[in-house]
This record gives structure tokens, C-alpha cells and sequence, in this order.
């Protein structure tokens, strides 16, 4: 039985504490970058930090995958991810496996097909202030996953 439950029950003055907000997850971080808020930003130590405490590490070709265990993310697991940043660029890419691409983009409001993806399906972006741009794209079965997030930070 949960704590605020109890003390309902027996009458007892409920504190703040005993309906905190559960604990941040370990993907957390990744998740908030990800996000690609207005005026958000990220160096490649914020992203690599991110990356390990969500369970992923670099391998010898650069990108990062999920070791031990899968990683939850978005409805799915992550095959691979990686960052990039070479001025004016930053982005930061997670490819997704189990995840419908079009479902995670409409559930972001990312509804604008992007013409210049070379997928077979649609791939969406979003615009959210003059740097930031959000993608979802289309899986790649040959590649191994399912759906693409980047968060792209012109400037």
C-alpha cells in the first residue's frame, strides 16, 4: 500500500516528500536532449555522459550500442547512437529499434515531411526556433532499426 494512501487512512498529515516525483531514469538526460528544446544546446562530453548513463558505450567505429542490456527508449530499444559536432553543426542521432517512425513523429507533432530524407518511407522534420530542428526518420532494415530521432543545432 502507498505511503499517501496510508496516511489518508490513519488520518496523518500527508508531506511533500511522500508524493515527490519518482526518480529520473537513466535515460533521462538522453531524453531532454533529445527533445531539442528552443534554445537548447549540448557539448559531445554532455552527450557522451548521457549516452553512458543510459547504458551505452563506443565502440571501436565511433557509434555508441547498448551493452548487457537493452536500452528503453521512446516505445522501442536503441540499436546505435552517436554525435557529431563540427561547427556550424551539432546534431545527435539515436536509431530506435521496435518503434513505428510515423507514430513517434505525429506523438511530437513532427508532421512535416521531410523531401530531402533519401528513405523509403517518409521521414518527418520539425523546425522549433531558428537553430534547432527536429528529425524522425523513416527505419532501415539493412542498417538494423526502425525509426531515427536527431536533434540538429545550426550556429
Amino acid at each position: 500500500m502507498n505511503k499517501p494512501l496510508i496516511a489518508l487512512m490513519l488520518g496523518l498529515p500527508l508531506t511533500t516528500a511522500a508524493v515527490a516525483a519518482p526518480p529520473a531514469t537513466s535515460t533521462t538526460a538522453l531524453e531532454t536532449l533529445l527533445a531539442c528544446k528552443a534554445g537548447s544546446d549540448f557539448t559531445e562530453a554532455q552527450v557522451e555522459q548521457a549516452f553512458h548513463a543510459a547504458g551505452l558505450s563506443r565502440d571501436p567505429g565511433s557509434v555508441f550500442e547498448p551493452k548487457g542490456k537493452p536500452v528503453a527508449l521512446f516505445g522501442g530499444t536503441v540499436a546505435s547512437a552517436d554525435v557529431s559536432i563540427s561547427r556550424p553543426y551539432k546534431s545527435l542521432h539515436v536509431y530506435l529499434q521496435g518503434v513505428d517512425h510515423q507514430r513517434l513523429a505525429r506523438s511530437w507533432g513532427v508532421t512535416t515531411v521531410n523531401d530531402a530524407a533519401e528513405t523509403e518511407a517518409p521521414s518527418y522534420l520539425k523546425k522549433i526556433d531558428a537553430t534547432h530542428t527536429l528529425h524522425v526518420g523513416a527505419g532501415d532494415d539493412y542498417e538494423g532499426y526502425s525509426a531515427a530521432v536527431t536533434c540538429l543545432i545550426e550556429g
